[in-house]
């Protein structure tokens, strides 16, 4: 709780008003269920109060069963949006996983893809994370990607995605208060400097805004999807 609140407190210095604690769900790994999440987040808010709001949500490993989870809730969206981040295994991209994105868009789902410019797949080959985007997947980076924290080659790979327009919001994913932050501002002014002001204001605050605008609804509803 004392690092989380020291987070929130970077946070708010930084510029950000909300944020999505997003805890990863990997089966067998981290196996955080939908209720512990949001039962920490109002634990956190009660200790927090006036700093940033905050919203519940998961970074979801993709499963075969993802549907299924859902379906039960045992899995988050974006603050009980129709939004879900998604998260691919480190090496590959399963097959199928057109046919998942379907399905998700089809029961009012839009997955949101993260970090792909440090998958070791996809970061290589942006003409599939075209055809995932094309199926109706968004996709998020990292800040500190593109700022250099994680290297110059995924610092370019980050370039070259904005330059194809693949991307579709810029997250912290924060971890710590040292050394993976919540700082936004660094990668909002390098966006702005390369790519102008519209393009940085649309993914830094346009589309997120969006997600935290969006009325929550009940998960795996069919109701119509949206984008950003």
């Amino acid at each position: 709780m004392e690092e989380s609140s020291r987070m929130l407190e970077m946070a708010k210095d930084d510029g950000i008003a909300h944020i999505f604690a997003t805890p990863h769900i990997i089966a067998g790994v981290y196996n955080n269920g939908a209720s512990d999440i949001i039962g920490s987040v109002e634990r956190l808010r009660a200790n927090a109060s006036g700093k940033v709001d905050i919203h519940y949500g998961a970074d979801v490993r993709i499963t075969f069963d993802l549907i299924e989870r859902i379906e039960r809730r045992e899995v988050l969206t974006l603050n009980g949006s129709r939004y879900m981040l998604i998260e691919f295994p480190e090496y590959s991209v399963p097959p199928h996983v057109d046919n998942l994105i379907f399905n998700l868009k089809h029961r009012g789902i839009t997955p949101i893809i993260t970090h792909p410019e440090r998958h070791l797949r996809l970061m290589h080959d942006l003409s599939a994370l075209s055809a995932l985007r094309e199926t109706g997947a968004l996709c998020q980076i990292t800040a500190m990607s593109i700022t250099g924290g994680f290297g110059r080659s995924i610092r370019k790979v980050c370039f070259n995605m904005m330059e194809e327009e693949l991307v579709d919001f810029v997250a912290s994913d924060a971890h710590n208060a040292k050394g993976r932050p919540p700082i936004l501002s660094k990668a909002y002014e390098e966006i702005k400097k390369e790519f102008g002001k519209d393009t940085s204001d649309r993914i830094f605050f346009s589309n997120p805004g969006m997600i935290v605008k969006a009325a929550p609804k009940e998960m795996g509803s069919k109701t119509g999807t949206g984008s950003c």
